[in-house]
């Protein structure tokens, strides 16, 4: 029977039931597959190190720039603005548009054909997925209940794993099509080398996903204690900043490891070991989704049965566990020198990286109210992806170039950056962990009282 206006209204009442199970996970399945979408616009540009760098004239240095600078700095900074929108606008038509422009901004990146053009092209990509993690958390925390949020969260999480997986196999197979078939030329673009015609065939595919948005719905707002606004969020952040500052600046440090040695995966592995593309991606691509997927839903699985028999601090005290964990394959992968041996030092490295990657954010969700849940992650995403994704990366090109002064080196580089991330997150969650104690009882309480 078709929906009426009057039964669209009903889904939506503030006095709304959570929706039907089964339709939350399809809707986090949907949001799952866009997230994968994200991972691999933004990512495809890992296999195009060389090509792009012989064919601008830059170093490694350089390209960290175009790979992280360009694309986070917009990321980052309209993360603000639009989480405030998520926290009181339509999040399915802000993702519908997002991925629009996202999609449309990394076809243009074939059209680039040169350093700046490039760059302000990965900036628009910024701009567009921007939105979609705040829109999502939000959304899906609105879909299930919070004795039973923890396992949707991180499957929408691993959507960054699968979307490893994609971008790995697909950026190897894309790569090497396009170098094969040679320079061409594409309608409305006219002619593209092999690896502008790499960002086309990763970008079109998008207008599929913001048609998929067409079937979700808009849940009521639940578990508000006010109305969205930007001086009550501040407000809120400074009386409680040691324990965000704990957990964004753990989950900040644990995306610095991941960023770091997966960051410049590929050409350790083509300088080092000659490995062609496709090689890379089928076996980095396996790896990452394998080790990456069970990190992210194991941690899943043990927070929930952690909250449901009571205990504490649960979410930074598997954080600060995985994070001293990782130190022990990040060490091996460079103390051994075997491709394989290497991989599956990478593989643990992931494994434990998906748990903070996934829990940081899902412990935002327990401890902040609905109607600042869109800025409070826009806030961490901008501070994790600021350092992260820029000072991580870049640090790694900067040891490269102009310390070693040798791009072999760039195994010792990441290696280096990674561990000494892994420690400094371990720190830091560790000194806020009886604040987030507090200030978790007193989101509950509050809770409480306004049921």
């Amino acid at each position: 029977m078709k929906k009426t206006s009057s039964d669209n209204a009903a889904f939506m009442s503030q006095n709304a039931e959570y929706p039907p199970s089964g339709y939350s996970w399809y809707v986090v399945g949907v949001l799952y597959l866009v997230y994968t979408l994200s991972f691999v616009d933004r990512a495809i540009i890992g296999y195009l190190v060389d090509p792009i760098r012989a064919d601008l004239n830059i170093n490694d240095f350089q390209f960290s720039l175009l790979q992280g600078l360009s694309f986070t700095v917009l990321y980052s900074i309209m993360g603000i603005p639009l989480g405030r929108l998520a926290d009181s606008r339509s999040r399915r038509g802000q993702l519908a548009a997002g991925i629009a422009l996202w999609s449309i901004m990394t076809v243009l990146c074939g059209k680039a054909g040169g350093f700046w053009s490039l760059f302000f092209a990965r900036m628009g990509v910024g701009i567009g997925e921007a939105c979609l993690v705040p829109c999502a958390y939000s959304l899906i925390s609105d879909y299930f209940p919070r004795e039973k949020r923890s396992l949707p969260l991180n499957v929408f999480s691993s959507g960054i794993m699968f979307g490893t997986l994609a971008a790995n196999v697909l950026g190897g197979l894309v790569t090497q099509y396009t170098f094969n078939a040679g320079p061409m030329e594409i309608p409305l673009l006219g002619h593209v080398k092999p690896w502008q015609l790499s960002f086309v065939l990763v970008g079109l595919p998008g207008i599929l996903f913001v048609l998929a948005m067409s079937s979700v719905k808009e849940p009521s707002r639940k578990e508000k204690s006010g109305q969205a606004d930007i001086k009550s969020t501040v407000r809120y952040l400074l009386k409680n900043w040691q324990t965000y500052g704990s957990i964004i600046g753990g989950t900040t440090f644990g995306a610095m490891t991941n960023g770091a040695i997966l960051g410049w995966i590929v050409p350790w592995f083509s300088r080092r070991y000659e490995w062609s593309n496709v090689m890379i991606g089928s076996y980095l691509g396996t790896y990452s989704f394998i080790f990456g997927s069970l990190g992210i839903l194991i941690s899943g699985f043990l927070a929930n049965r952690y909250i449901g028999a009571g205990r504490k601090a649960v979410y930074i005290k598997l954080m600060m566990t995985a994070q001293a964990l990782v130190l022990i394959p990040i060490a091996l992968a460079h103390a051994v020198d075997d491709p394989f041996w290497v991989l599956w030092c990478v593989g643990g490295t992931i494994f434990f990286g998906g748990v903070s990657a996934s829990l940081g954010p899902a412990s935002l969700q327990s401890i902040t109210p609905n109607e600042m849940r869109g800025q409070v992650t826009a806030i961490c995403f901008l501070i994790l992806n600021l350092v992260a994704m820029n000072v991580g990366m870049s640090t790694v090109g900067l040891l490269t170039t102009y310390v070693f002064a040798d791009d072999l080196m760039v195994r010792s580089s990441a290696v280096i950056v990674g561990f000494i991330a892994s420690l400094l997150g371990v720190i830091t969650l560790r000194l806020g962990l009886r604040a987030y104690e507090r200030t978790a009882e007193d989101h509950n309480s509050n809770q409480r009282i306004l049921k």
